[in-house]
């Protein structure tokens, strides 16, 4: 099966999408029309990769010419516990989004934290409520840590589900922890992240807002790929 990306030359630097329907879901258009923009030789080649052939595929990425991947959603529990790793990140969170290649060695990110809260926009001076404790809420959290808010909310409808999380906030930034229910008020935040399945107006929702991170996922990496152009 041919691949839907412009014509590769014998320079171009190449990175790939993996999924299970990467080459249907087309969001490699996404990565390349940001490299298109930077003006750089550079093109992202969607895989349709199954589940049993995963561990493979890692076995050789290696060996390639591929300089980084981006994997979909549903592997992102998977390769973080494939691959040995020393990212605090991904060890705090248990996944993992994208690979680079560096030195025949691979260096492991997830980078959807860092993209959620580069949406989030400026958070100095401000109250910021992350919803849920999902691996992506964690991955969200440190990003959120490193911006210095004035003061972070964690909130969920079982408390004990975020210990974990209020452990990693220093003591210098203000921080509490609510229990979720109903009539929770939700005026009194400059702005709210919603990990969880409730429909509550919030700022970003990951689930309904994907499409959008997604795109800045892609404009954060290819950034950083595009300096192999």
């Amino acid at each position: 099966m041919g691949y839907p990306v412009e014509m590769i030359g014998a320079k171009t630097a190449l990175f790939s999408l993996i999924g299970v329907d990467a080459i249907e879901h087309k969001q490699d258009q996404i990565f390349n029309q940001f490299f298109k923009s930077y003006d750089v030789d550079c093109k992202m080649m969607p895989l349709n990769i199954r589940e049993d052939d995963i561990g493979f595929f890692l076995n050789g990425l290696k060996d390639s010419q591929i300089k980084a991947v981006y994997f979909e959603k549903e592997y992102w529990e998977q390769i973080a516990a494939l691959l040995p790793h020393e990212n605090d990140e991904i060890n705090f969170c248990a996944i993992c989004d994208t690979i680079d290649i560096k030195d025949n060695a691979y260096v492991m990110r997830h980078v959807v934290g860092e993209a959620i809260v580069s949406l989030l926009g400026n958070t100095e001076n401000q109250t910021i409520m992350i919803i849920g404790s999902t691996p992506e809420a964690k991955s969200t959290l440190l990003h959120l840590i490193a911006k210095k808010p004035a003061k972070i909310i964690l909130a969920a409808e079982i408390i004990e589900d975020l210990m974990e999380m209020i452990q990693r906030i220093p003591s210098d930034i203000e921080h509490d922890v609510i229990r979720l229910q109903e009539t929770t008020s939700l005026d009194s935040y400059d702005k709210i992240i919603n990990f969880s399945d409730s429909t509550l107006e919030c700022d970003i929702d990951f689930n309904n807002d994907f499409d959008t991170i997604l795109n800045k996922i892609a404009e954060l990496n290819t950034k950083k790929w595009s300096q192999h152009g």
